[in-house]
Formats: structure tokens, sequence, C-alpha cells
């Protein structure tokens, strides 16, 4: 997924940080891809801007790059941090 706007740095007061690794526990839209459950990844973007909700700074549509460089976005809530680059 190729965001409009993404911003790859840390925001404050987001949920997360740009380069957590994360698991996907949960999709909170039935138009979520059921493949990504329980995938790693790296937070590598937000997007504020897409038209889906979201609320600057602690709601951004999250952009997370997968093993082999595919990138999609989730919600907070569907996302845990494992671990962090830091």
């Amino acid at each position: 997924m190729k965001s409009a706007h993404p911003i790859r740095i840390n925001v404050d007061g987001a949920p997360f940080r740009i380069g957590d690794l994360v698991r996907i526990v949960r999709l909170s839209d039935s138009t979520a891809d059921g493949d990504f459950l329980n995938k790693y990844g790296r937070i590598v973007y937000f997007e504020y801007s897409c038209g889906c909700g979201q609320s600057y700074p602690d709601d951004p549509m999250i952009g997370i790059q997968f093993a082999g460089g595919g990138i999609a976005e989730f919600w907070k809530e569907e996302i845990q941090r494992i671990g962090t680059t830091r």
C-alpha cells in the first residue's frame, strides 16, 4: 500500500515510534487482509490524511513493513510492540 502523505519521523503523542518491532494481533476492519494476523514487522511511517478517521497525533494509520518488503497500514489497537531498535 502506498500512503499519500507518510510521516517517516517520530511524532510526539503517537502510540508507537518509527522503527518499533511489532506483531499484528487483531484486525478491526472487515476489509483488512487476514493474512497479516500474527505477522511481525517494523513501523516505517504514520499517516494522518488518508481519510480513514485518523486524528493527530494519537490515532494515525500506521505503516508497517514486513519481511520481503511489503507494507500495509494498521490501527494502533491492531498492533502489539515486541521491541525497539533503540
